[in-house]
């Protein structure tokens, strides 16, 4: 678990400056016992023998220690004449890994033990032996510094990895979401997307099972489309009637309905077929359009669990997604019309923030950077890195009219769209023509989305830019700053609107900066602008820098510029760097 969550340079840093804090030599090791970080040599020993514990024994001894806080145990573990006490790293009762401290000795080693770190490095046995007598001894106690030491390292180590598992899952969360609206503008088979639906609900909810049953007015009856993970025979049951499902027939009318024992729980018709197949509680959430029933989604659990407020209402939002995608209706005008669906995506306009940070696509010659500081709980404001069909790499930024949960809706509709269209478009033009004629087939006359979208080809050394009525590009070469007004009309007014592509060359080192108006809009008490000359001066100064530097040191322009006032738009902002 620390290798998924936590990147290694952190993890060499954080062992680096518990070292030189403890005097200690410190490893973190996964959950495998493979150590992935460790701070350097300082003991004489060490130095001589090059040695470090690269691997803890498969079967380790823990030992109990006094400990009024977690973990309550450590192992001590010997290694070519040398010690290290370990502590392991729990997470929510999962192992996630070790972390050790050392190196000390304990008894003097036989002469077998000598040979392997003395010969490896041609060390002679008297100098090895002077050195191996400077280092600590091992001291067992509870209250001892290794202990305690390792103790509090492994419990830092264990709140970073909750921190971070936490933010990771708050953003699978909004990928979801944001991966379901994708879906609907996709031209995909109706019966992929629900398999991806109970596949993507499952992972994201942390169940095993997960199924969807379509209802048929006409018939009353519920009939299983799509499962994950349970057995093929579950798709050949047969439907069941909405007048004797209890479950289903409250859930078809709003409510999410939650079964803590399948096998106990009156409502479930068939508790035996339950039990055979190791499902115990339930999650079930009706799919709805327009007030009419499209069917149900339900997880699954293989053990009692009680879901949260947050799961409940994640499941609620994707029932009602799903149930868009089915019946092909306008995603953004069925959520502005739904009051259940709007309390949903609330959940995503809550984590919108992490889900603007997903790392560009890699490419060879280009380097990026983006910063994204929402106003509100939710933001119009939108970011993205898309690799096009043709390899070029498409950065954009756009800024939705409005605030809250409708724009919010809008972004995340528009998000899907774009990914799913950069896979067929010919380039940039044709993509916003595209997406311009489906926003304003969905969206009312005051909704409308501003957008600026630029290819950089690497190889050619050139630029595309499509710009929908956005803030101009920012070119920094040599030390000069240019741009271009040239752009179309703004997304989402005239469905008949064609849009151009614009080209010009680029240089090694030359850096591409996109923003949104929150950038030169912000204003101080006084009430003036930051403003585009200052935007311009600040991108200047500081280009030099990488482009995430680049973005930070603007930032920090801005807020020492405004100061304390408050402020009424979110802020984001792209940077690309052409390497040479």
């Amino acid at each position: 678990m620390l290798r998924e969550v936590i990147d290694i340079a952190s993890l060499e840093d954080f062992v680096g400056g518990l070292a030189r804090a403890a005097r200690l030599r410190v490893c973190v090791y996964d959950r495998h016992g493979q150590l992935i970080a460790c701070s350097p040599a300082e003991s004489d020993f060490a130095l001589l023998t090059r040695h470090v514990l690269n691997r803890l024994p498969p079967n380790l001894v823990l030992t109990a220690v006094p400990a009024h806080d977690p973990p309550g145990n450590v192992a001590f573990v010997e290694s070519e004449a040398v010690w290290y006490v370990v502590a392991p790293v729990y997470v929510e009762d999962r192992q996630a890994g070790y972390l050790g401290v050392g190196e000390f000795r304990d008894q003097p080693p036989t002469t077998k033990q000598w040979v392997l770190p003395g010969n490896r490095q041609g060390v002679d046995r008297p100098t090895l032996e002077r050195a191996w007598e400077k280092l600590p001894t091992l001291d067992r106690a509870g209250h001892a510094h290794a202990v305690v030491t390792a103790r509090w390292g492994a419990r830092q180590l264990a709140q970073w990895v909750r921190r971070e598992s936490r933010l990771l899952a708050a953003t699978d969360q909004v990928a979801l979401v944001g991966d379901i609206a994708e879906l609907l503008t996709g031209q995909q088979d109706l019966q992929r997307v629900l398999d991806r639906i109970v596949a993507d609900t499952a992972r994201v909810m942390n169940c095993p099972f997960c199924s969807m049953r379509l209802y048929d007015p006409k018939t009353d009856e519920l009939a299983v489309k799509a499962v994950y993970n349970l057995p093929a025979e579950y798709l050949r049951k047969g439907a069941v009637l909405r007048a004797s499902s209890a479950v289903d027939d409250e859930a078809l009318r709003g409510a999410i309905v939650y079964i803590e024992d399948m096998t106990r729980d009156p409502r479930i018709q068939y508790p035996e077929q339950a039990r055979a197949q190791g499902l115990v509680s339930m999650l079930t959430a009706g799919m709805i359009y327009r007030g009419s029933p499209v069917g149900v989604i339900r997880v699954y659990t293989d053990r009692r669990r009680r879901f949260r407020k947050a799961q409940r209402d994640l499941l609620r939002a994707v029932a009602y997604q799903a149930a868009t995608a089915i019946v092909h209706a306008q995603l953004v005008e069925e959520r502005l019309r739904n009051a259940q669906t709007q309390r949903q995506l609330a959940l995503a306009g809550q984590l919108q923030e992490r889900m603007i940070r997903i790392p560009a696509p890699h490419h060879p010659r280009l380097e990026t950077g983006l910063v994204f500081h929402p106003n509100y709980q939710v933001a119009g404001d939108f970011c993205d890195f898309v690799a096009l069909c043709d390899g070029r790499l498409a950065a954009l930024v756009g800024d939705v009219a409005g605030k809250g949960i409708p724009a919010s809706l809008l972004m995340s509709s528009l998000r899907g769209a774009l990914r799913a269209y950069a896979r067929t478009c010919a380039g940039p033009a044709e993509l916003l023509t595209r997406l311009n004629r489906q926003l304003c087939s969905e969206t009312l006359p005051s909704e409308f989305v501003t957008l600026l979208l630029v290819t950089v080809d690497g190889p050619a050394r050139s630029l595309s830019y499509v710009n929908a009525g956005h803030e101009p590009w920012l070119l920094l070469r040599e030390g000069q700053v240019s741009t271009s007004d040239q752009a179309d009309l703004v997304l989402g007014v005239n469905p008949d609107e064609t849009y151009h592509e614009h080209t010009l060359p680029l240089h090694p080192g030359d850096l591409l900066l996109l923003y949104t108006d929150g950038a030169v809009d912000a204003r101080n008490f006084a009430g003036e602008e930051f403003g585009r000359n200052r935007l311009r001066e600040s991108f200047s100064t500081y280009g030099n820098l990488p482009p995430q530097q680049v973005l930070n040191n603007i930032v920090w322009d801005i807020r020492r510029f405004v100061g304390l006032a408050e402020q009424t738009d979110d802020l984001t902002m792209v940077a690309v760097r052409v390497q040479g």
